[in-house]
């Protein structure tokens, strides 16, 4: 009995397809493009304010603050020790 050939993969070339809708749809938004370029740009702008108000801002208080705030005093710290020494004379009667 003979065994069947095993079966081999063939190369497929697959040829780009053509690009037949971009230009038109570049062709119908091109009076658009200075309006949407001026949104990007203000899209952008807002991303940079908010990442300055959440995370930039909170720091340079926190400099402002060393900056402006007096430096700190040495505090010395002094151990007093205090003895009390009570004496009585006590009679007893035997």
């Amino acid at each position: 009995m003979t065994e069947p050939e095993p079966a081999v993969l063939t190369p497929t070339i697959i040829e780009p397809r053509s690009h037949e809708l971009l230009p038109a749809i570049r062709e119908d938004l091109a009076p658009f493009l200075p309006a949407l370029r001026s949104v990007a740009q203000l899209i952008a702008a807002a991303a940079v304010a908010e990442f300055a108000a959440r995370y930039a801002a909170p720091a340079m208080i926190d400099q402002a603050r060393q900056m402006i705030a007096p430096a700190p005093q040495r505090t010395q710290t002094i151990l007093v020790e205090e003895h009390t020494t009570v004496r009585r004379r006590v009679t007893v009667v035997s």
